[in-house]
């Protein structure tokens, strides 16, 4: 669990200090950590992620995957997020404005995956991919902006891994995780007793290392079982926290602030992967998932604020762990306009990391309902295509965020028809 630790002045500046720093807090997205990354379980709404060892992309979703193979495969992936998200006011938000507009629109993703082996008993990959975090840009004058106006949280993992196969039925598989963390938030806190707009704004990169283990159990031709393993990645974000605009009565206060080093310890959670790939005929193959993600502990928040004169809290986002349940198919077409064609569908349900009351505006998650469509196609010998399609469905979302006196801002209402939608596709070459 991590401190806050503020600058102690007055009565009334601690307060304001805290409310200028923590109303504002660690992360954003409108799902975290996701199952899309523009590969073949785009088609299949995340179901098989840990079974999949004739995909390249095994490199990233099972490292035990990799010795699994004839050739060396490489595949590229990309994708395209666009999402819904509106805020809709209830009436009894307190701080003038408008809806802020859709604070998710085009964002980029994607990555490379490589898979090969170095003898009958040793496989190898290499993976460049990202799979947390994405953006949230509110209008500036939105009713939420003592809380968020921008944010950003996005990971990138570099993951070389090594597998060894224990027999024609079992193999296990070892990655480093190394990840590239950035974070960025901006907000409007209140310039002071007559009001007006403040500037708060804060922006780091961290890389930290993490692990993935990984088995892959194949008991017959037909059947294979995955099991993967994530630990935690710590980062520790520290750069000089930026304020300003507070008007002459408070300036003095948030001037002794503004420049100072805060630090920001975030934990990105541990996870667990159950994952099958059943063939249920010559043409027919069914995908299944389980996961578990460890959720609770990256809602214990903390921040320090590099100062001689320092005073300690705790702060406690309530956040949940979350599970994850998602059945797929995919069909290969022999006949007819599709000929050549495989088809794919999968519906996924994960459950929300926060319940309604502890929602806030720069971390706007709920239990979501996939839906995946997918298509693959052998364009030549050693070439093979997928596209796919994800739609993550959340619904109408509710939000009360309350701010700290003396101000004590109140964004209230919902996200109506909150969604997000995946185009991706990827290409995978044999060497």
């Amino acid at each position: 669990m991590a401190k806050v630790k503020l600058f102690k002045h007055s009565s009334l500046s601690l307060p304001l200090a805290i409310g200028a720093v923590l109303v504002a807090p660690l992360a954003k997205a409108g799902g975290l950590m996701v199952w899309e990354i523009g590969t073949p379980t785009l088609g299949t709404a995340g179901a098989g992620w840990a079974a999949m060892p004739e995909d390249a992309s095994t490199a990233f979703t099972n490292p035990a995957g990799t010795v699994w193979r004839e050739e060396t495969q490489l595949m590229a992936s990309g994708q395209l997020l666009y999402g819904n998200l509106e805020f809709s006011n209830g009436g009894d938000s307190n701080v003038p404005g408008n809806d802020g507009g859709n604070a998710i629109e085009w964002f980029p993703g994607g990555g490379f995956f490589a898979a090969g082996r170095l003898n009958d008993d040793f496989g190898w990959g290499f993976t460049v991919a990202g799979n947390l975090g994405g953006s949230l840009d509110y209008d500036n004058g939105w009713h939420g902006r003592r809380f968020v106006t921008e944010t950003d949280l996005i990971g990138m993992s570099l993951m070389p891994s090594i597998s060894w196969k224990a027999n024609d039925c079992l193999s296990v598989g070892l990655g480093l995780n190394l990840m590239t963390g950035y974070y960025r938030l901006e907000s409007r806190p209140r310039a002071g007793l007559l009001g007006g707009d403040a500037r708060l704004k804060y922006d780091d990169t961290d890389v930290a290392p993490g692990g993935n283990l990984g088995i892959i159990y194949k008991p017959m031709d037909s059947t294979t079982l995955g099991l993967d393993l994530t630990t935690e990645v710590s980062w520790e974000f520290s750069y000089n926290l930026k304020l300003g605009g507070f008007g002459p009565l408070f300036e003095p206060v948030f001037d002794r602030l503004n420049g100072r080093r805060l630090t920001i310890d975030m934990d990105m959670p541990k996870t667990a992967t159950a994952s099958l790939q059943q063939q249920l005929s010559g043409d027919t193959t069914l995908y299944a998932n389980l996961n578990w993600q460890n959720w609770s502990n990256f809602g214990l928040v903390g921040i320090v604020i590099d100062n001689p004169n320092q005073t300690s809290a705790t702060v406690n986002r309530n956040y949940d762990d979350t599970w994850h349940g998602s059945l797929g198919i995919r069909h290969q077409l022999r006949s007819g306009t599709l000929a050549g064609w495989a088809l794919s569908a999968g519906l996924g349900y994960d459950s929300s990391m926060v319940e309604n009351e502890f929602r806030t505006a720069d971390v706007v998650v709920d239990e979501q309902w996939r839906l995946g469509l997918g298509a693959r196609k052998e364009i030549c010998p050693g070439l093979r295509m997928d596209v796919g399609y994800t739609l993550v469905w959340m619904g109408d979302t509710p939000i009360d965020q309350e701010g700290d006196p003396p101000f004590s801002p109140r964004l209230q209402g919902s996200y109506d028809d909150y969604s997000l939608n995946f185009f991706g596709a990827s290409f995978q070459f044999e060497l």
